[in-house]
């Protein structure tokens, strides 16, 4: 009984350092309490279709409870995502966003640098429509653990509630990270 118990805590612990990790950064100077409405950006990213519509609805659903609402065009901000499923990515970074990488703390405009979005992320980023700047960025990772089975119904559903959690998380610090 007593080893049973210790593999438990041991698996317990294992999956405690394996956890889901959020990082939201947002532009210093935006005021993000002014946006009211929002849009998708097109096209969305190629991959799984059930994968894909379980993040659009997961941002939805957030974007939503946030007080903002969907249009088809002439919205405040865009919404953009990057999900690295079976390969890194590069992408590049606001240089506010000091909470992603290595830009300056200060938020002093340094130019657009890039980081590597590990297989497993999930990145929302939303643009501002009339600047086209990135003013908020949600970083999760730990959510696509494994690369594509080839099943794409048993792929959506492993990955259904890491990727709504991990949502939940980046927008509970929206309008502002904390």
């Amino acid at each position: 009984m007593k080893n049973i118990i210790a593999l438990f805590l041991v698996l317990i612990g294992a999956s405690i350092v394996q956890a889901q990790k959020v990082k939201v950064g947002a532009d210093p100077s935006a005021d993000l309490t002014k946006y009211k409405t929002y849009t998708w950006d097109k096209p969305l990213p190629p991959g799984n279709p059930i994968v894909r519509q379980t993040i659009i609805e997961s941002i939805d659903q957030a974007m939503t409870a946030k007080g903002l609402t969907k249009v088809d065009e002439g919205a405040d901000v865009t919404v953009v995502y990057f999900a690295a499923a079976s390969a890194d990515l590069q992408i590049g970074y606001p240089s506010w966003s000091n909470a992603m990488g290595t830009a300056l703390p200060t938020g002093i405009a340094v130019g657009e640098q890039s980081w590597p979005v590990h297989k497993g992320t999930l990145v929302v980023d939303l643009v501002d429509g009339k600047t086209k700047n990135s003013v908020w960025r949600g970083t999760a990772t730990q959510i696509l653990k494994e690369g594509p089975t080839g099943n794409a119904a048993k792929d959506a559903k492993r990955v259904e509630q890491p990727i709504r959690k991990g949502v939940e998380k980046m927008f509970k610090q929206f309008p502002k990270p904390s």
